[in-house]
């Protein structure tokens, strides 16, 4: 299971677990920073779900978190932990590969070292193709024809306090889908990736379930 070898990764970088469950497998790594990796879920191997804490306005914010409301409910055995005690807002990272787990461990080391986040990308693609590899012969290149550079990707920041707490408050703490009041988070209307903003008019609340059947979509 992917979640086994993030453990052992986890561990290996920043010691023995400070607390196991059947359910968890919690590091205290600093004083307002706990890692928390789920046990019990997912069911899929080739996933892990690790609970960070919400980091400070404008930092760098993973992109493959959901970004729970401090006043949602989430999963209980996160609240011993340091910043994941309940009534704060908290980050919910999905991790699939090898990568994002690098990227995972260098991104709690800079929280702990209190120094600027860095990104955590979805899936680094590493795949080359396999055309350079069937013709090594210089290949003339009409640099004319070729594409415009894709504009850089904006950086996925958190949202402030305030905007948070005006959301939840619009939206009266629930989901604006299917009006449930269980696991909520905050989604952006238009993402991040498409030139969306961390603005009240951009956000709403989003159950788990609704906010990961929406992905990208606007």
């Amino acid at each position: 299971m992917f979640k086994n070898q993030v453990i052992e990764r986890i561990t290996k970088e920043f010691g023995s677990p400070s607390r196991e469950t059947v359910k968890v497998t919690a590091w205290d790594v600093g004083d307002n920073l706990g890692v928390v990796v789920q046990t019990d879920q997912p069911n899929k191997g080739d996933q892990a779900f690790v609970w960070l804490p919400y980091p400070p306005d404008s930092e760098s914010l993973p992109e493959i978190a959901l970004e729970y409301a401090a006043e949602s409910g989430r999963h209980s055995n996160t609240y011993p932990s340091p910043g994941l005690e309940r009534g704060r807002p908290a980050l919910k990272l999905i991790v699939t590969s090898d990568e994002e787990m690098n990227d995972l461990i260098a991104y709690i080391k800079a929280f702990k070292e209190f120094r600027p986040l860095p990104d955590l990308k979805a899936n680094p693609s590493t795949e080359i193709s396999s055309e350079l590899d069937a013709n090594d012969s210089m290949i003339r290149v009409d640099t004319a024809a070729m594409p415009s550079p894709k504009p850089i990707k904006p950086r996925r920041e958190a949202i402030p306090r305030a905007v948070q707490r005006e959301v939840w408050q619009r939206d009266g703490g629930r989901c604006v889908e299917c009006n449930s009041k269980a696991k909520l988070c905050f989604d952006h209307i238009v993402p991040f990736s498409k030139g969306g903003s961390n603005t009240v008019r951009n956000l709403q609340l989003l159950c788990e379930r609704c906010n990961l059947s929406k992905g990208n979509r606007i």
